[in-house]
Order: structure tokens, then sequence, then C-alpha cells
């Protein structure tokens, strides 16, 4: 009756009940030791939770780190003039946010400091195969800036007497408005707050409690320029209505930074300069420095912290090279303007702008302010940070960091993409649905590196950056073939060039090798991208996609019906030609120096800030919506009280499958195969079917005897053979269903692979061939697993073999990290002894993503007997030929190319750089990775028509509005529409290979 009554609960009243917290409530509650249902006679939660909160003072960490309102004064220029000046004073209520100080107090006493890193440091590494010693590159407190900043406290007169250890707390900030719900215009913008002290593999977990919010500043709706209603309505009144826009502009400048004015208060400015003393959890007392590093926004965000004008004519945060020279990314040029004119602050330049608006009643962009103004894109907003921190060493502009998901996956993955799409709605409409089957047919890898594509991935729907991610991992296969040859060989190149940038970007662990390289690569892709708008975008008229031209209608149509207008808009598309003046292709030459700076990109991506967003949402239900800023403060309070009172405590948001709920599976063996009686094979049969064929006696015969693995090309006599017998029922033998793979990834993290043998299971192993010359690897289709008892001389023993069908390299085929190609494999033909095989698991070294080499086609040939359990289900034959996705994760990346650090087996960079195939038996040397300076040579040979330099370009503003690649806003990652790229996929070859 007990269970009844509970899933009867669960069944009825609110909706919010999944079974994953159903079953959380019987495990953690119900089924509790010390549960005692007596004490909830009389109960309310209303009134328990105003007990809880109320008591919320006996804790000291809650104390001194607890939210607070506070008011945000601003000036609303009035265009009045007035030497004592004519801003309207205007109070924002609703600020939430907590002390920075009281935040540093209570996390540094906190359990989760155990682990913070005090002391930086530098990692050296030396390479097995070169014997160099190479700096290694990953986490903050690893970091140039860490390092320099201890070195300059250490250095640090002290005028305090105070002898105790002087330390630093790296501050790591991030900010993004986000919608709340699917539907209406509820949003949050909240900041949080990270520290740097804690590996970036904690941080990066969304229920690890590392994440802190500090403010919410004050919004109603995305629609009203993120500003409380009311001041939209004091504005309405006071200003004319040519001016709204570029006064509410001002004004959410305004308001940001008189938001961060709150928060950088006296106390903080004071610990900034001489610390504070914190008994740290160990119980040691230290003098703890705050220092920011960091600040991880979107580029809409990057120009609010920056006070930069939005799109303007110098729109980088971090240097004053004009919109005009983005497209010459890979220039030496490029790279020395981009150390010449570093951006820096100044105050002065502002201070005569806001005079001749607030003194002299010009307007905000007048050609008075203007005329300060401009030449550096700033705008007349004092920036709190700079003002507040900038004589103590902060750098406003330093701190804003790379953003590699929008500005590369939502940037140029996607901008490419879009074009690729409208050069083929010219060249033949109908690819477009060959493109979408073929990424159909693209089998999803991992757990989250690949994952199934939609139906049409033509529409992009409300892609995420993953989908854009998934789409450049896997595209070269995709649109092999669709173009004509000339334009088809550019196109495969960019895309390789794309995916092998993007891959080496967002790698967990770098080397200094490995970043001269991803430096060469940077100049390789932006040559590469010239020559695809100069050559293959020339040739053709492209218009807007259908999708594309449908939502201006819609936007253009809403617009007139909002201004009460009759006229008609028409649905037809308009040129659209591809565009590299974006701030988002200049921004890929930082990487490298950002890297060296702060750490990889993995420890301060945007991604983390979405995922925070989902505790706000969380909270946000909590609620009843009305003004929940205070709410969700409300809510994370309690639920960091819990937290901090109860290291038991486990936040089951993300158990979605309660079945699922058992002991982890250890990390450390190579491999293990499930051992269900349940799953059998009848060897006794398939022995009497086949009398002459003892491959398998001797694979068992060859590991028996330690003989190193060869292919199984050995034999053995008859007599060898009688040696091994099997043990016990051989109609009933062990078949798993699944085999898990456990590695060391290229940063030296234990990872697993899941494997399905029978369901499209691909494994690499490590070569077996001696010359210098031969591919690296072997591949084969995992066909069964087995686990069998066999008696050698007398001793039993169990013993787990592979069934396989072998991969060889395609005979003649180029492949390279120089020519941009993938390695093409196919299957061995029936006819070859060396079709079919047998391994022993433990060779494995990892599972391996085969792409269908579309061009090719299907064939026939390679199996003789029909339908076969070597082929896919339901399939009649066989793809001519498979890439080897070398883009799948960072781990087989770092395989391929000799960066991984972690891996057993070490390739030399230089090596892998050089490595080409051109047989299916050897492969051959070639020249190094095309050097970058073929293009920095051809400068000169680059010079526009009106005598620029570099690769003619669409500049101006009129050229560039309607051209792909501006700086259109993404969609709010937050929304975006989750069962459309579905994880789901029962036939998948699922491998927990980490994307990160």
């Amino acid at each position: 009756m007990g269970i009844w009554r509970l899933m009867t609960w669960m069944i009825t009243g609110s909706r919010q009940k999944s079974e994953a917290e159903v079953t959380r409530l019987v495990r953690e509650v119900i089924q509790a030791d010390d549960f005692d249902r007596t004490q909830f006679h009389g109960f309310n939660a209303h009134t328990e939770m105003n007990r809880f909160d109320k008591s919320e003072g006996a804790t000291s960490a809650d104390l001194q780190d607890a939210w607070k309102e506070s008011p945000v004064d601003i000036l609303v220029p009035t265009r009045e003039r007035n030497p004592d000046g004519n801003g309207q004073p205007f109070t924002i209520p609703g600020l939430f946010h907590r002390s920075l100080t009281g935040v540093i107090r209570a996390v540094f006493t906190e359990k989760a400091a155990k682990w913070f890193h005090l002391m930086p440091f530098k990692r050296i590494w030396k390479s097995p195969t070169t014997s160099q010693e190479q700096r290694l590159y990953d986490e903050l407190y690893t970091s140039d800036a860490w390092i320099t900043a201890h070195d300059d406290l250490q250095k640090q007169q002290r005028d305090d007497g105070c002898t105790l250890e002087r330390v630093i707390a790296g501050l790591m900030f991030w900010s993004d408005a986000t919608h709340l719900a699917q539907f209406g215009h509820a949003s949050a913008w909240p900041v949080y707050l990270f520290f740097g002290n804690q590996s970036k593999y904690v941080r990066g977990q969304p229920n690890s409690g590392a994440c802190h919010p500090i403010a919410f500043i004050p919004t109603i709706s995305p629609t009203l320029f993120h500003l409380p209603e009311t001041i939209v309505q004091f504005i309405s009144r006071i200003a004319k209505k040519t001016a709204v826009n570029d006064i509410l502009t001002h004004c959410k400048r305004e308001l940001f930074h008189g938001v961060w004015k709150v928060l950088l208060d006296e106390e903080f400015i004071e610990a900034y300069q001489n610390g504070i003393i914190i008994k740290c959890y160990d119980g040691k007392y230290r003098q703890v420095f705050p220092r920011i590093f960091t600040y991880s926004v979107d580029y809409p965000e990057k120009v609010l912290v920056a006070t930069i004008q939005d799109k303007g004519y110098c729109p980088c945060p971090q240097c004053l090279i004009p919109k005009k020279d983005f497209h010459l990314l890979g220039l030496l040029t490029d790279l020395s303007q981009r150390m010449s004119r570093a951006r820096s602050y100044i105050h002065n330049k502002v201070s005569a702008a806001r005079t001749a608006i607030y003194n002299l009643g010009s307007p905000i962009k007048g050609t008075l302010p203007e005329g300060h103004l401009k030449d550096m894109s700033l705008v007349p907003t004092f920036n709190a940070i700079a003002d507040n921190l900038g004589s103590l060493g902060c750098d406003v502009y330093h701190m804003l960091t790379v953003d590699l998901l929008h500005e590369f996956e939502l940037g140029i993955v996607k901008s490419v993409f879009r074009h690729l799409l409208r050069l083929l709605y010219v060249i033949n409409p109908g690819m477009v649905i060959v493109l979408n089957d073929r990424f159909r047919q693209i089998p999803s890898f991992g757990k989250g590196a690949i994952h199934r594509f939609p139906p049409n991935v033509s529409e992009a729907r409300q892609c995420a950056a993953r989908n854009f991610e998934d789409i450049i991992q896997c595209a070269i296969p995709a649109f092999e073939g669709l173009f004509p040859a000339n334009h088809d060989d550019v196109i495969q190149n960019l895309l390789f060039r794309l995916a092998q940038w993007h891959a080496l970007a967002k790698l967990r662990l770098h080397t200094d090798e490995s970043l001269n390289y991803l430096d060469k690569v940077t100049r390789l892709l932006g040559g590469q991208l010239w020559k695809f708008r100069d050559f293959t975008c020339t040739s053709f008229n492209t218009m807007e996609l259908p999708s594309e031209a449908a939502e201006r209608w819609r936007q253009k149509a809403g617009e007139l019906s909002a201004s009460g207008s009759t006229t008609h808009t028409s649905s037809t598309a308009h040129p659209k030609i591809f565009n590299l003046s974006t701030y988002k292709l200049h921004a890929l030459g930082d990487y490298v120096n950002t890297i060296r700076l702060f750490g990889t990109t993995d420890s301060y991506t945007t991604q983390i800030i979405k995922l925070s967003h989902q505790r706000v949402k969380k909270f946000y239900q909590c609620t009843n919506k009305q003004e929940p800023a205070g709410q969700i403060a409300k809510q994370e309070r309690r639920y960091t009280r819990v937290r901090r009172q109860y290291s038991g405590y486990v936040d089951a948001e993300d158990d979605t499958d309660p079945q699922n709920n058992t002991t982890p599976v250890s990390l450390e063996p190579h491999h293990r195969l499930s051992n269900s009686p349940i799953n059998t094979f009848n060897l006794a049969e398939f022995l009497q079917s086949w009398p002459d064929d003892l491959a398998l006696q001797d694979h068992l015969l060859s590991r028996l005897l330690n003989r190193e693995y060869d292919g199984d090309e050995q034999s053995f006599s008859s007599e060898e053979q009688r040696h091994v017998q099997f043990v016990n029922s051989l109609n009933r033998v062990l078949r798993p269903k699944r085999l898990l793979i456990n590695y060391t990834s290229y940063d030296m993290r234990r990872n697993q692979d899941t494997l399905r043998p029978g369901y499209g299971a691909t494994v690499m192993l490590l070569s077996r061939e001696n010359s210098s010359n031969t591919h690296p690897f072997w591949y084969a289709h995992v066909l069964g697993a087995f686990i069998i008892s066999v008696d050698y001389m007398g001793v039993e023993r169990t013993m787990e073999f592979l069934w396989v069908r072998w991969f060889g390299v395609v005979p003649g085929y180029r492949w390279g990290l120089k020519n941009a190609h993938l390695p093409k494999i196919g299957f061995i033909s029936s006819d070859s002894d060396a079709a079919f095989g047998f391994i022993d698991p433990s060779l494995i070294l990892r599972a391996c993503h085969l792409i269908p080499a579309f061009a090719d086609g299907r064939t026939d040939s390679l199996l003789h007997h029909g339908p076969s359990v070597a082929q896919e289900r339901n399939a009649i034959d066989d793809w001519a030929a498979y890439y080897v996705n070398i883009f799948a994760d960072r781990d087989i990346f770092a395989h391929y190319t000799g960066v991984g650090v972690g891996h057993q087996a070490q390739y030399c960079l230089q090596t892998s750089l050089n490595h080409e195939a051109h047989s299916s038996s050897s492969t051959g040397m070639q020249d190094e990775l095309p050097t970058a300076d073929e293009y920095s040579d051809k400068e000169d040979s680059y010079v526009s028509n009106d005598g620029g330099e570099g690769p003619q370009s669409a500049s101006s503003d009129e050229e560039s509005k309607d051209n792909d690649g501006a700086e259109d806003s993404e969609p709010d990652e937050d929304v975006v529409d989750e069962d459309m790229w579905s994880d789901e996929d029962e036939d998948s070859n699922n491998c927990a290979s980490f994307k990160f």
C-alpha cells in the first residue's frame, strides 16, 4: 500500500516529479536509517522553510557571503546645455548581489578549499621520442599570468608588518543574460564567480559547487535592452523619439558598470591592495590577495565590459586594428599589429566625451563626443573595472578571454556551413537533399562526442554550438564530390583546416610544440579562407537560403506591423556574399597567446556558463515568477547551506535513469567484458560445421605461448593444437554484449570507451608492422566478443577474444596533415584469408569513428555469400571505403598528431606532420606541413583594387550589412530544442570519450 500511495503522489499534483527524483526520495529519505515518521505530525513545508531561512545566521560562512539588495544610480542625458551637468538621476532598484570579499572568505574556509592550489608552478614534460623538455599548459594556476602575479605579490613591500604566507585568490568571472523559461520574457542576467585555485576539471562540473553567483543585474526583458521597464518609460518621457534607442543603449552601459561599481566596493579594493587574513580550511592563517584573471563573455557583452562600440571602427576588445583589416588573419602584418596596437584604457577621452554630452548637450552619437571616441571605438561610459583596479595592475582588456563557443563554433563554422549551402542551392539544389541524406547516415560516437544528426541538417533550426561542432568534425566526407572538381578540392581542404584548428584550439593540455603547431594552422586556415572566398565564392552568385529569406521577411513584417505601416514587403531572396571582415575571424589570432597566458580554453570557455544557467533556471521553477531575482537568490542560499552542512549531499538532477544508478566500473583495468549468462553462443555447432577451420585454436595457442601478436599469421601443427582443449559446454559460450575499454587520454586522465560488438563497433590497434613507413594503426570491425574456458597442459584458464573483420588502407590514396586528407580504409575482400580474424581485447588502443566515403558509393564485391553478420544490419552490401575520423574527439586527434602527453606510444609531432599513406601496405614520407610563410610571402600579391593591403574584402557598412559572417546574434543556447539532435541512438557504438 505504501508503494501505491507513493506512485499516486508522483502521478498526481505537480508535473515536476520525475522518476529519478521519486527514486531519490525513497533512497535518501524514506529508506534512511534515521528517518522517523513521527517527526512529521503537523508538518507544513512552508513553515519549515521559513524556519530554515531565519536560522541562516547560525553559520558564519552563510552570514558573510549572504545576498543583499542595493540600488544602482545612473545619469540619463537630456540634451540640455548646462555647465553643471544635465544628467537626470535615475535609481534602478533590485540589484541583488553578494560581497566579493565575503565570498572569498567563505570559500577559503569550505571543504572544497582543501584541494585549492595556492602556489603556482610550471609543468615540464620530457618527450620520450625527442628527449626534449617542453612546458605544459593546462590549468590557470600553472599559467604565466598566475606565476607573474605571484612573483609580483611576493616582491610587494610589507607595510602592515604581517608575516603570514601570501597567496592569491584567482578570480574568474562569467556573465550572460539568459531566458528563464521557454515562453514569455522572463530572463535573468547573472554574474558568476569561479576560483582559478580549483582544478578546471572540477569547475567544469555543474554539481561541484564551484560556481558562485555574485549578482543578478536588474533586467525585465531582452526586448528592452536588458533594462528595467521603469527606465524605458522614464526615457520615453524626457527624450525625443529619434534618440530613445541611443539613450537606452547608453543607459544599459551605465547600468552594467554601475553594478560593477557596487561589486568593486572599498572593502574589495582594500583587499586587492593589502590582502585579507583568512583562517583557511586547513586551520592555517594566510594573507589572501584577490586577483582578477579572466572574464568570459560573448561578444555583445565583451563590448560592455570593455566599454567599446559594438561593431565599431575598431571592434576588437584587445587591439586597435580596424575592422577592414580583420580578414588579414595569418599574415605577419596582422601578427605585428596585434602587439603594436594593443588597446589601453584612456580615461581622459571618455571624460571629454561625457562633458560634451552632459554639459554641452551634445547627442550621444554627436560629432563632438565622437571626435574623442571614434578612433578607438570607445563609448562615453567610465569603465568601473579600469577606474577602480587599473592602477593596481588589473587590465580590463587582457582579462577578456577568447570564446571558442561563440567565435568559432557559432561563428566561423556556422558562417562557412551556411555559405556552402548557398553554393549548393546555386549549383544544384538537389545536392542539398544528398547532403542531408549523407549526414543522416553518419553514426554517432562516444558519450557526447558525435551525436546522431537530424533528418535535415541543412535547415539547422535552433542549432546549438555542439551541433555545429559535430558538423565540422564530420563534414569532409559529407560534402565530398558535391561541388565541381576544382572547387571541391578547395572546400575539402578548408573543411580539414577548420576541423584541425578546432581540435587544436580545444585541447585540454598543450605543449610548446602543440602551440607552435596551432599557430601554424591558424595561418594556414587564414590562407585557405582567402582562397575559398577569392576563388570559389566569387565564381557563383549566391543568394540567401530559403530559411534566411523567410526569417528576414518575418522580421520586416513584424517591424511594419508595430509601426502601423500598411506597406508590403517582399520575401524574395537577397544576394549574400562570404564576408571575412568579422571580429569572430579576427579573434582566432589571439588563441595561442591566450593559452600561453591563462591556460587552455576549456578553463574559461563560455560553455561553463551555459551549464551554470541550468541551476538558475531550476531555482526559477521554485519561485512565483514575479520579480524572480530575489527569490532565486533565496533559493541559492538554501541550496548552498544544505551543500555546506551536509557533505554527503548528492544532487541527483542529472540521474535521468535510476536503473543505471549502480556502482561505477573501475577505470584501472584495460578492459572489461560483461559476463551475463543470458548471452551465449553455440560454438560446438560452429566447429562441427567448419571442422577444418582451426584459426581460433591457433589464435588461443599463440597467446598461451606468449607469442607476440602479428595478425594471427602463425599456424601450429595438429599435435600442438591438441594441447588446447575447450572446457565445459561449447553450446553455451559466453558472448558479452558490451565491451568497456579503459585508456589514458592525451591529458593524462582515465577515460572509457563503450562498444557493442556486432553493432557497428570499430576499434584501432597499434600496427604490428616493423617498417618505419607503415600506417601507424590497424583497424577492425568487431563482430563478436567471447569468453571461453580452455585447458592447456593441464591448467584451466579463462580467455577472452574478439572476432573481427579487418580493414586495409586504400591502395594509392594519399593521406596526411600536409595535404589535408583523412586516412581512408576499406574492408578486405573475403577472398583473402586476412579478411577475418581474432584479437586479444587487451591490444585495443581506442574505439574508432568511421564515416562512409559517400562519394565512392557501395559495393557487393567484398562479400560473395550474400547477406552476412559481417555487414551492417539490414544491409546487402558494403561501403566501398571509409574515412577514419581523426577529429572525432581530441584524444583520437592526438594519436594522429603526436601531441598526446598521456599516450604510452609516442610519436614525434614533426613525423606525424610528414606522414602520408601511398598504398595498403606501406606509407611514405613527404615534406613537412606547408609553412604558413608560404602565405606570408604572398602578402604583396594580395592587394585589393583600392590599393589596400590584403585580400579583397567587403568592409563598408553598406556592403557587409547583408553579408554572411556579420556579427549577427546567435540563438540562445539555453532555449535550444534538445530533442532535435537527440543523443538517443540504440544502434550507436557509444564510446565515453569526453568532449568538454
